[in-house]
């Protein structure tokens, strides 16, 4: 709860910064827009080499007197113009140009074939659907171009939108650095008071300071932006809320392995949420402290002297004070303390009291006291095991077009439809990002290939492990899991996508417009690119659709029944390959399963040479 002390001050604070921003723009405005006129008086026309001064007065019997001219028919004689030159005694010589024509013949180069700019990019991009308000009504001066469905499918104009002020976001600011750098109140107390938007970007929106940061600064006398460091953007966690800020890294960082970065484009929704009352494994054991063997010294558990034998009964907490009769002196721990401990023993593998005392600063024989209470929680009973044992899984073909992948499974339990397990409800199969243990009935179990090519199996030597349908990761459409599928590496010929192992190509002008040609010699069964694009649902797909009609070409590619891959606006060279029968085209197009996640990869149907340009056939339902 803000004070009334504190929202007098952002008030008044306010209306100062108010007062003084507006006393300075509008003269600086009507300056700027002053520096725009042209400094040069405008000169009538005159004839040939007349002298007029441009410095002070003139009298009238030096003005120069105006010249009426035609364009007469004369031949050869097409147009008339005056030249301005300009000396620097403030003098400007008016000379009349006539200029003559010769009849020629010239030939025209071939316009360069019609196409979309778009933003180079080498992942998906996932986009969802385009906003309720249209932005502009596109192809306005195009009497051919009916729009009446187009604007149907927007809800709103976009200049109905919320009008964001740049002067008031500019004035919000700097009352804030003022108030935050000049009178000490902090970011938290200014908005509590709810007297400026809210600063800090929450969960409800993007804060002032985040869209200042996307803006370009206004730099006027009373701003004192560089004086001080700039304002955060995010309240920072306390400095023992370690559950907190390994949240904040768990929202910017995807863990997905054909990912590991930051702020990732296919996985923006996606999002790992760090709940110590659900186990890190379904139905497993969170946390198991292991005995510690060797003594880390006079205070370890492994030391003869400190052998604690005190149950988790024994152990009581006040803010938190633990005794027992084993421990010489009371073990007096924080709630912060503790709260990180159990963080810690949560994201923990198996490991002894000593590693975590070295963690925690505190002593081991404490340690291992507090880590038997929070080792006990999530350890499968035998229901769950028992349920496990007579799961029948059921899965749907990953290859029909309504095969739509769901994002990781997160529940306590097996994977079942009565623990709300998506994979199970999905009938998919569970993947290396589900929250589910290794033994898990509903992970895929891979492939052993590698090991049939060791044994010499002369259709697996000639086209190369994982080539064909005889494995079963091919045969799914599901590239190769180096995790499960023993002992596929670099030589598998079923992880071409997640090792990016794509041609070189090159866009060129062909028969049909722009076309994608090979730089490099491809054999049958290589990757030559991914589709990439923005990964649209349906309606957005529909409603791009009626624009990419107008123009004659379209970039969408069906993923699934939900979702499309547009490589309009974003893409990759693979945006050029143009269409051909099926029996003419060089390259075929599969729907991998990557690691859970749905990509297109082309490939070549035969031996291609470089300088080939390359086709594909559309299919039946494409629009175009």
């Amino acid at each position: 709860m803000a004070s009334r002390a504190g929202a007098r001050a952002v008030k008044k604070q306010f209306e100062d910064v108010l007062r003084e921003y507006y006393a300075w723009e509008p003269t600086y405005c009507s300056e700027k827009l002053g520096s725009l006129a042209v400094s040069i008086p405008l000169v009538g026309s005159a004839t040939d080499f007349d002298m007029i001064h441009l410095g002070g007065s003139s009298s009238s019997s030096t003005q120069p007197e105006t010249e009426t001219r035609s364009v007469s028919a004369t031949r050869g004689v097409s147009f008339e113009f005056d030249r301005y030159i300009a000396h620097d005694n403030d003098l400007l010589e008016v000379e009349l140009v006539r200029a003559e024509t010769i009849d020629t013949t010239v030939s025209l180069p071939t316009p360069y074939p019609s196409y979309e700019s778009c933003t180079p990019t080498s992942r998906n991009i996932l986009h969802g659907d385009d906003p309720h308000a249209m932005p502009f009504l596109p192809f306005a001066d195009d009497p051919s171009f009916n729009p009446t469905d187009y604007v149907l499918d927007h809800k709103r104009l976009a200049w109905q939108e919320g009008y964001r002020d740049t002067d008031l976001l500019e004035i919000v600011l700097e009352t804030a650095r003022r108030l935050h750098f000049g009178h000490g109140m902090s970011i938290q107390e200014i908005d509590d008071t709810g007297i400026l938007p809210r600063l800090w970007t929450t969960s409800a929106g993007w804060g002032a300071i985040w869209h200042g940061r996307m803006s370009d600064p206004i730099l006027w006398p009373g701003s004192s932006r560089s004086s001080h460091p700039p304002l955060p953007d995010l309240p920072p966690p306390e400095r023992h809320d370690l559950q907190t800020r390994l949240q904040d890294y768990l929202t910017l960082w995807c863990p997905n392995v054909d990912c590991t970065e930051a702020l990732c484009l296919p996985h923006a929704s996606e999002q790992y949420e760090l709940d110590l009352k659900q186990p890190r494994q379904s139905g497993d054991q969170p946390f198991r402290l292991l005995p510690a063997t060797v003594s880390c010294g006079p205070q370890c558990e492994a030391s003869g002297d400190n052998m604690i034998s005190v149950s988790v009964s024994e152990v009581k907490v006040e803010a938190a004070t633990l005794s027992s009769p084993s421990i010489q002196d009371d073990i007096r721990w924080t709630e912060e303390e503790l709260r990180e401990l159990k963080v810690i023993c949560y994201v923990s593998p198996p490991t002894t009291p000593c590693l975590l005392a070295h963690l925690c600063r505190k002593p081991c024989r404490e340690v291992a006291v507090l880590c038997r209470e929070f080792g006990d929680a999530g350890v499968a009973d035998d229901n769950d095991r028992a349920l496990r044992a007579h799961v029948d899984p059921v899965f749907r073909d990953p290859r029909s077009p309504g095969f739509v992948p769901n994002a990781p499974c997160a529940h306590a339990g097996p994977c079942t439809v009565n623990t709300q397990c998506a994979c199970s409800i999905n009938s998919a199969h569970c993947t290396r990002s589900c929250r589910c243990g290794t033994t898990c009935v509903r992970r895929w179990k891979g492939c052993h290939c590698q090991g049939v090519v060791a044994k010499g199996h002369k259709k697996h030597r000639r086209t190369g492990a994982c080539a064909t349908d005889t494995c079963p990761c091919k045969k799914a459409r599901r590239e190769c899991d180096p995790d499960v599928c023993t002992p596929c590496g670099t030589s598998c010929r079923n992880m071409q996508i997640q090792q990016r192992r794509s041609k070189s190509v090159s866009v060129r002008q062909s028969a049909h417009g722009l076309g994608l040609f090979l730089e490099e010699y491809a054999k049958e069964g290589d990757l030559v690119s991914e589709y990439v694009g923005e990964l649209i649902y349906e309606p957005t797909f529909q409603c791009r659709s009626q624009l990419a009609y107008h123009v004659g070409r379209s970039y969408a590619f069906g993923l699934n029944s939900e979702m499309s891959v547009d490589s309009t606006k974003a893409g990759n060279p693979a945006r050029f390959i143009n269409h051909a029968p099926h029996r003419k085209a060089n390259l075929e197009v599969s729907i991998m399963l990557v690691h859970g996640e749905q990509r297109i990869g082309i490939y070549a149907r035969k031996n291609v040479s470089a300088g080939t340009e390359l086709f594909m056939d559309y299919g039946p339902d494409f629009p175009i």
